[in-house]
């Protein structure tokens, strides 16, 4: 299982793809830094099909999850239900073993 210690990591995107981020971010309620974590980890996950069959199922539940009223509910603080439990589906995706 991965490390719950998340590294810093700095990119550059041109303005059109930062705008498209920034969108697809928000369409989905995600932070635009989950959005480019679950990509690079799609990336390197891509050709070991039963990690990403295993990673693909953590993301089904996790949209069917945030797609609940219930999950809107906002704790003190300040995240939603929903929010706090993508945060924990995210620390079981699989990685590639080094």
């Amino acid at each position: 299982m991965p490390s719950n210690k998340l590294k810093a990591f700095i990119t550059y995107l041109d303005e059109e793809d930062h705008a498209r981020l920034k969108k697809f971010a928000k369409a989905h309620d995600m932070t635009m830094a989950k959005v480019i974590r679950e990509g690079v980890l799609m990336r390197l996950s891509e050709n070991h099909p039963y990690i990403a069959g295993f990673n693909d199922g953590l993301q089904k539940a996790e949209d069917v999850m945030r797609n609940n009223a219930a999950s809107e509910m906002k704790f003190p603080s300040g995240l939603s239900f929903g929010e706090l439990i993508a945060n924990e589906l995210f620390k079981h995706y699989m990685r590639v073993q080094k």
